[in-house]
């Protein structure tokens, strides 16, 4: 392969890898709304990306994805298959917000905190064990 051949495809490469990363969502609701949907499709690297990175959230998380494997597949394909909704936005404060949702599959309104450190918004996850989620 001639030096331009291997530098033009090189480039190709390099440009077709950047385009493939996904965009961290830069607001508060986006941030929620992405890991709804991730965890809600058992996408958890998605969902895990958007943690707030602190051991307890990861624990739990952790935790999350272990009940979610023991899940019947039928199971797992309606919380794919869900549709959710945002039924409140609480701006607590500049960096604090609380989302109340609920997926049509449970019907059961839940909440989860996002929170923004170093003007980066994340899931605190520990909010979520507040009594929304089971733990077996």
């Amino acid at each position: 392969m001639t030096p331009k051949i291997y530098s033009l495809v090189s480039l190709v490469v390099f440009f077709v890898a950047c385009s493939n990363k996904t965009t961290r969502p830069t607001t508060s609701i986006d941030t929620g709304r992405a890991f709804i949907k991730a965890s809600l499709n058992g996408d958890f690297a998605t969902a895990e990306s958007l943690l707030s990175a602190d051991s307890q959230n990861i624990q739990l998380f952790t935790a999350y994805k272990d009940y979610y494997s023991r899940m019947p597949d039928d199971k797992k394909q309606h919380y794919k298959n869900a549709s959710y909704e945002i039924n409140k936005f609480d701006d607590i404060n500049d960096s604090t917000v609380i989302i109340n949702y609920s997926n049509d599959y449970m019907n059961k309104p839940m909440s989860i905190k996002i929170i923004r450190v170093n003007g980066i918004w994340s899931v605190d996850f520990k909010y979520v064990y507040s009594g929304n989620l089971p733990i077996n």
